[in-house]
């Protein structure tokens, strides 16, 4: 919705010495959710915090033009920049005299499509709701039937606290409007999976309450306890610990200033701060692309203790090979593109019914196309084909690349195994994880490849009877 260009009132915010948002009226404060800020928190605004230092740089009033972006629209403002020299203490005004809404344009109709794909190949999901948090809209990783279960329900009605005492955290965060963060949950019925659970409030256009939108991540960690409890598995702190270390401990702690170092980077990359020199904004996008790169090889790292546990295990989702194969090569859409490479699929008239795990048989296509991508000529073509027997059904992913001598086909699916490679960005447990996930689904993964003709790996899975 666009709003009026001269507003009745400005749009008003306060920033304290150390660049946090100490006040902030109802419009400016959910563009700050929107940015990923939190209440009290670092302004999260790009363009207005890059005003409000330039303003002490400089140590005087500004008035600009700012432009930014919610998920919906466009924003243009006249942002005036005011400094409390009289206070001492370092504050800052925001003052938003004109404030225009239109909508984003969109060259991209598949974006969300994707947005959501990616979400599920990582395993996340959101949950949308209303003021008196009846769920308007969902999307949980791992069970494909939420929407048509959930839609209507109460949130509550829904997700049940692993730790019931926790319930009265999130029920006081929601009363005051306030973040939720990291609340340990589980689904009541349906698959039963956990999430570890972050919100945060939504503003309307006229400054009310309007619900909050929710993050959800599978907390494996806890399906693992769970699990251990089940089976009525004693072990000891030190076993917990070595079996645990990395997805519990390192990992997290890696994730999170990794995921800084690439923020920042693209931002500096981007000249999001103002004009920077060439060579710096590549060093910086350099910067970005080893983050994640190492952000990559974390997630492999997690994904290689998980299916290493004798508690893994996958679900049985009724799956297409179609669908996936089409979702799988989307995400991958751009990266192609930037080699000119065609990726040819099948026809989405096509159905090729399966039975495995939706996140777990997307995350082995993108493995496999991936490599297709890394290892093609560029110019050349990748060609996905599904086909079935009866029993079992299958998408096999064909390269025009160098190819794989005979004695090395089944070398390719060892732990940390490059051939020799290195300097391409793999970490050498793609096809390891890719097999382990396959063989836990009762599937299985093969490679025929002969030496300067390509190579085709293919998926195999049991069918789904419809």
């Amino acid at each position: 919705m666009t709003t009026p260009g001269n507003l009745a009132e400005p749009v008003r915010g306060q920033l304290d010495a150390e660049g946090r948002l100490i006040s902030a009226d109802p419009p400016l404060l959910r563009l700050h959710f929107h940015c990923g800020g939190y209440e009290g928190g670092p302004l999260a605004v790009p363009q207005l915090l890059s005003l409000c230092r330039l303003s002490r740089q400089l140590d005087m009033n500004l008035s600009r033009s700012v432009q930014a972006a919610d998920e919906d629209n466009l924003i243009s403002m006249w942002v005036e920049i005011r400094l409390h020299r009289e206070k001492k203490d370092g504050t800052i005004s925001i003052n938003i005299i004109d404030w225009k809404e239109s909508p984003a344009p969109s060259t991209n109709h598949e974006e969300p499509g994707r947005r959501r794909d990616f979400d599920r190949l990582n395993g996340r999901g959101s949950i949308r709701t209303d003021a008196s948090l009846r769920i308007m809209a969902l999307s949980l990783p791992g069970d494909l039937d939420a929407v048509e279960n959930y839609i209507g329900h109460s949130l509550l009605d829904v997700l049940d606290f692993v730790e019931p005492s926790k319930q009265s955290v999130l029920v006081e965060s929601i009363s005051e409007r306030q973040p939720v963060r990291g609340q340990h949950v589980r689904q009541r019925h349906g698959k039963k999976s956990f999430y570890i659970l972050s919100g945060q409030p939504l503003i309307d256009n006229e400054g009310l309450f309007s619900g909050y939108r929710f993050s959800l991540e599978f907390d494996q960690e806890q399906a693992v306890e769970e699990t251990r409890n089940k089976a009525g598995m004693n072990f000891g702190k030190g076993d917990l610990i070595s079996d645990s270390l990395f997805g519990s401990q390192l990992g997290p702690a890696l994730r999170q200033p990794l995921g800084k170092i690439i923020a920042n980077a693209e931002t500096i990359g981007s000249r999001l701060e103002g004009p920077l020199r060439g060579d710096y904004s590549d060093y910086a996008k350099d910067i970005a692309s080893a983050g994640r790169h190492l952000m990559d090889l974390v997630d492999d790292l997690s994904d290689l203790e998980a299916i290493q546990r004798t508690s893994f295990s996958v679900a049985a989702d009724d799956i297409d090979l179609v669908d996936l194969a089409h979702r799988a090569a989307g995400l991958l859409a751009v990266k192609a593109a930037d080699h000119q490479i065609r990726i040819d699929l099948p026809e989405k008239d096509i159905e090729m019914p399966v039975r495995g795990e939706f996140r777990r048989v997307l995350q082995i296509l993108v493995n496999l196309i991936g490599n297709a991508i890394r290892y093609s000529p560029d110019g050349s073509v990748i060609k996905l084909q599904v086909k079935s027997d009866g029993d079992m059904s299958w998408v096999t992913v064909r390269d025009q690349g160098d190819g794989i001598a005979e004695e090395n086909h089944q070398l390719i699916f060892e732990k940390f195994e490059r051939l020799g490679r290195s300097g391409d960005g793999g970490s050498g447990l793609g096809l390891f994880i890719s097999r382990r996930l396959a063989n836990a689904m009762d599937g299985s993964l093969t490679v025929e490849s002969t030496l300067g003709k390509g190579s085709t790996f293919k998926l195999s899975l049991p069918t789904r009877n419809v």
